[in-house]
């Protein structure tokens, strides 16, 4: 009887950066409750439905974690005991996985002279494809193909679909060609190029559910793949091979990370399965334009870059993957019998400005350009239409939060700093990330997965305040119902911090001179931006450069309480003097100090910027003022004033030299470095 009651879940996980730690640990803890229902089924009053995933779709960061977790589960579930930094504990079964979003993916790698985000590996030949070293990316995907010894032999899991298909997202920066016909006899046509792209895997053998197999995506091309053939004595087929490199595709963040190169063929986009809500007639598909000299299932290439550029949350892939041809998904609570469930580290997204400055200037236009082009991209009002039903629940999100509280934020997480970049700076981060990401999908197995008795899937239970009757989706069993603790918040050491600036500098150096033999033609030019770069005093392009970007990690790591202050033998960790207790106000405060727009602050300029009432401000700047030199977030006051007559604040490690600070010559040294006041 329970083999007839299934639950389908289609799995969908964001683009994230960095915070793909999060995203890793909470498939990982998902995994882990649903094998460990699955071992528990002839135990007594095991729940006796099934909740098996039919498909996993993922952008970016999310769209690798699909990859590189599939292929873990691919070498047998192996639980592993993970000492951290600050010698807790992870438990985890999904090692692999958790080795390439905690200890692999760095700026600055914990063995010195290993490869990492900012050695050279990338660039010997010459040519530059990204800030960073993607090259480590490449690493982590060739260990992941690597085939253990002995070869592991893969028992399908029951929570999975039998076959499993895996989307990605890609930006292909080629693009697809599809017309619209118009006139008599199709006699003109309206061209257009579609560049959000995705690759589709299905994959046999790595679950054995077929009764939650997928109708909709069966139709869909792809690349057929077995999971025997990841395990090859001579290493994994090509197949895996390509996979592979859709994830490093998918993950190719614009000109942080390389681009990546992805070969296919047209038959791949003929017939293909549209997740939109418009029914397409049996046996009408919408296909591509392709050159007319084009053979069939002609073979080519194209540049791809990050997923999430266009599509950063394929949960439609996903919802379409789990629906029956031609019919919705169920939804109530009475008759829901699938669902998505969306991992999204930065559910908040983009807000609408309360205020519009309305600057129609041109470098705002083009500010403001590219950013909303991707926001319209990802812009879904077919998933609008199918949100506006009152009662949904075929739906669910998981995403951070802390201290028990409800309210998910990307602040939550120590990754979400810089963007999404700032998990790369500190191990530290990735681990919190990690564990957070575990127990978030525990609390939300125990909590919110959840449907009442008399669904046609569920049955019995015990009653919640409200009067009704709710039980879990997924059963927490055995071990997986203890509490996973919730992690400290992680601190960066100063130590690291001052280690990763001069890994920045020196990336630079071996960056910029590159760039500028391989984007400026000319020898004059070149030669003058060198000598611009490193070598005039005052005004060197390097200095200024590393800097910025020494200063605006500094603020961010402030804001958000990412930093050691130094302070641990001169105050109790409870001290107010403690940048850890320091209100949000506060740091806020500080961060105008350590921002880079300025080099001087007065009170009135942080009150125009934050504000902030001139009383708090003026407090928190006397305070700070007096702690040890040491203190990360020490204030000087100078004996400089503004046009204006005020005092002028900065942080203590950003004090000007003495020379600046005298009269006459001060002025003179100040307003040839530029320095500024607000």
């Amino acid at each position: 009887m329970g083999q007839d009651r299934v639950f389908r879940i289609g799995l969908t996980m964001s683009g994230a950066i960095s915070a793909g730690a999060y995203t890793a640990g909470v498939f990982d803890f998902l995994i882990t409750a649903l094998d460990a229902w699955e071992k528990a089924r002839e135990e007594p009053n095991t729940p006796s439905h099934h909740a098996p995933i039919t498909a996993i779709t993922g952008a970016s960061a999310g769209g690798m974690t699909a990859v590189l977790g599939l292929m873990a589960l691919g070498r047998e579930l192996q639980p592993t005991e993970k000492r951290t930094a600050s010698e807790s504990t992870i438990n985890c079964v999904l090692p692999s996985l958790y080795k390439a979003w905690v200890e692999q993916v760095s700026m600055v790698a914990a063995e010195a002279g290993a490869i990492d985000l900012l050695s050279n590996e990338d660039i010997k030949d010459g040519k530059i494809r990204s800030l960073l070293n993607s090259k480590l990316l490449d690493n982590i995907c060739s260990l992941a193909l690597h085939v253990p010894e002995p070869s592991p032999s893969v028992s399908p899991y029951a929570f999975l679909a039998e076959p499993l298909h895996v989307y990605v997202t890609l930006t292909n920066l080629r693009g697809i060609e599809y017309d619209i016909s118009f006139g008599p006899n199709d006699m003109y046509h309206y061209r257009m190029l579609s560049h959000g792209d995705n690759k589709h895997y299905i994959i046999t053998g790595i679950g054995n559910n077929k009764v939650a197999a997928s109708n909709w995506a069966a139709i869909d091309p792809g690349t057929p793949l077995k999971i025997s053939d990841l395990n090859l004595a001579g290493g994994p087929s090509p197949g895996w091979q390509e996979m592979c490199n859709a994830a490093l595709g998918t993950g190719a963040f614009p000109v942080g990370l390389a681009s990546r190169i992805q070969s296919t063929v047209t038959g791949n986009y003929q017939g293909r399965q549209w997740a939109i809500p418009t029914p397409i007639g049996a046996g009408t598909f919408i296909n591509p334009v392709w050159p007319d000299r084009w053979g069939a299932n002609q073979a080519f290439s194209y540049v791809n870059v990050d997923g999430g550029v266009i599509n950063n949350d394929p949960f439609e892939l996903a919802r379409y993957s789990i629906k029956e041809l031609g019919e919705d998904n169920p939804r109530t609570a009475k008759d829901a019998d699938r669902a998505v469930i969306m991992v999204a580290p930065f559910p908040e997204g983009y807000n609408f400005p309360p205020t519009d400055s309305l600057d129609d200037g041109l470098i705002s236009i083009i500010k403001s350009l590219i950013p909303t082009l991707i926001q319209q991209a990802r812009f879904k009002p077919a998933e609008l239409v199918a949100a506006a039903h009152p009662e949904v629940y075929s739906r669910f999100l998981i995403s951070p939060s802390r201290d028990g509280g409800n309210t998910v934020s990307s602040d939550n997480i120590a990754c979400g700093l810089l963007g999404g970049f700032g998990g790369f700076l500190d191990q530290s981060f990735r681990e919190h990330d990690f564990q957070l990401g575990q127990r978030n999908c525990q609390q939300f197995l125990r909590k919110h997965f959840t449907l009442p008795d008399n669904n046609v899937v569920m049955g019995g239970g015990d009653t919640n305040a409200s009067g009704m009757t709710f039980l879990p989706i997924i059963p927490l069993l055995n071990n997986t119902g203890v509490e996973i603790v919730e992690p400290n918040w992680p601190r960066m050491k100063m130590t690291a911090y001052l280690t990763l600036i001069n890994r920045i500098a020196t990336r630079a150096d071996s960056v910029v001179p590159l760039l500028l033999k391989q984007e400026v033609s000319s020898g004059i030019m070149r030669g003058f931006a060198s000598i611009m770069w490193k070598f005039i005093p005052f005004i060197s392009l390097k200095s200024k450069v590393v800097n910025t970007v020494k200063l605006l990690i500094l603020a961010h790591l402030i804001l958000r309480d990412q930093i050691e202050d130094g302070l641990d033998s001169q105050f109790n960790p409870t001290d107010s003097n403690r940048l850890r207790n320091y209100s949000a106000q506060q740091r806020q405060i500080l961060v105008t100090l350590a921002a880079p727009g300025f080099d001087l602050r007065t009170i009135s300029g942080i009150a125009n910027e934050t504000g902030l009432p001139n009383d708090i401000i003026t407090t928190t700047l006397n305070g700070a003022c007096d702690l040890p030199d040491n203190a990360v977030h020490k204030v000087w006051k100078s004996d400089i004033k503004s046009n204006t007559g005020e005092a002028c604040y900065t942080l203590y490690s950003r004090r000007l030299g003495l020379l600046k600070t005298l009269p006459l010559i001060g002025g003179v040294l100040r307003k040839i470095d530029s320095v500024s006041i607000d």
